[in-house]
């Protein structure tokens, strides 16, 4: 009987490029993504070409353009270990006993025109080199070595009963072979500097808050669900003399999302009512935090700011005899700040 590989035998492994160095292997792959953390989609094609020919109706000869890589990772953010992927978004945080995507930054871009916004920095997307290892057999083990690793789009959200998950879609430059090597170079997940020693968010850590204009702020009660997603829009770049990619830029980073509550008043209808009627360009804020997702657990915690808050739409549903009414707001930021405290 044939034997059934499952995740059991496998580990999943990432690490930092040099910052001129895409598809050039990191020499530290040791990072993890977070808890239960799993390959959600890979994908290696080969852009092949059909070549026909007159007389005949089947295919003459193959050729083959660009190598192009996909990959899907999702997990459950881990306190400690996590926000390491912010990496390739910011650039290496700053702060000490905690960190600060981007580094040194304060509060979100304020959004004045001109001044180049902290949330593109750096403006070429930082590269990673995303291991993968299932253990084969007692003696060996397979390698799957994805080099040049962008990221694309980094989402969290959570809901009533659920943790805080997290999705990550990467493009990657290059894999030129996968070896089966002996099982002595599979990397254990369960010890040492591979291990998750943080602990996982969840819906009951959490607080949204609401800038009310000037320095103050609500928190939006009984949310159900939110989720925020970070799209760096990274893409790879391909030239003459060879099937990988060998550069990388990105285009506009964009950042949105939605978040679903029990209907209270008339302060999010009215946003986006004076959005359309009076020309208000985002929610009234002088602190430059318009929307604030918190999570905290003991001495740990995580804070996403958000600056230049539009509302893009509202919708309403429950309105029905003996059921909770809901909101639904939709919205994307100019800017964000993110602040991942480690403490213990």
């Amino acid at each position: 009987m044939a034997v059934i590989y499952t995740g059991g035998s496998a580990s999943l492994l990432y690490g930092y490029e040099g910052a001129t160095t895409l598809g050039i292997a990191s020499s530290a792959i040791t990072n993890i993504f977070g808890l239960n953390q799993k390959v959600t989609s890979l994908t290696l094609n080969t852009s092949r070409i059909d070549l026909n020919k007159l007389g005949q109706v089947e295919t003459s000869k193959f050729a083959y353009g660009q190598q192009q890589g996909s990959v899907g990772v999702g997990f459950v953010w881990d306190s400690d270990k996590s926000d390491q992927i912010l990496k390739a978004l910011f650039g290496a945080p700053s702060g000490t006993g905690q960190d600060i995507y981007p580094s040194g930054s304060t509060k979100p871009f304020t959004g004045v025109e001109g001044s180049g916004s902290i949330s593109v920095s750096p403006s070429s997307p930082l590269s990673l080199t995303t291991q993968i290892q299932v253990n084969t057999s007692g003696a060996a083990s397979l390698t799957r070595t994805l080099k040049g690793c962008v990221v694309t789009s980094l989402s969290l959200s959570t809901s009533i009963g659920e943790v805080v998950n997290s999705t990550v879609d990467m493009a990657f430059a290059k894999e030129d072979s996968a070896t089966v090597a002996l099982s002595s170079g599979f990397v254990k997940q369960n010890a040492g500097a591979n291990d998750v020693a943080g602990t996982p968010y969840t819906f009951a850590h959490g607080v949204l808050t609401m800038s009310t204009g000037g320095s103050g702020s609500a928190t939006i009660t009984e949310v159900q669900d939110i989720d925020i997603t970070l799209s760096p829009n990274a893409e790879l770049l391909w030239g003459l003399g060879s099937h990988y990619a060998t550069n990388v830029f990105r285009k506009i980073f964009e950042i949105s999302g939605r978040f679903r509550s029990t209907f209270k008043d008339q302060e999010l209808i009215q946003a986006v009512i004076d959005q359309s009627r009076v020309g208000t360009e985002t929610v009234l804020e002088t602190s430059n935090v318009g929307l604030a997702l918190t999570f905290t657990n003991g001495t740990k915690s995580l804070i996403i700011e958000l600056g230049g808050v539009s509302i893009t739409d509202h919708s309403t549903s429950g309105l029905e005899p003996a059921a909770p009414i809901y909101q639904e707001v939709s919205f994307k930021s100019k800017s964000i700040r993110i602040v991942s405290d480690h403490t213990a």
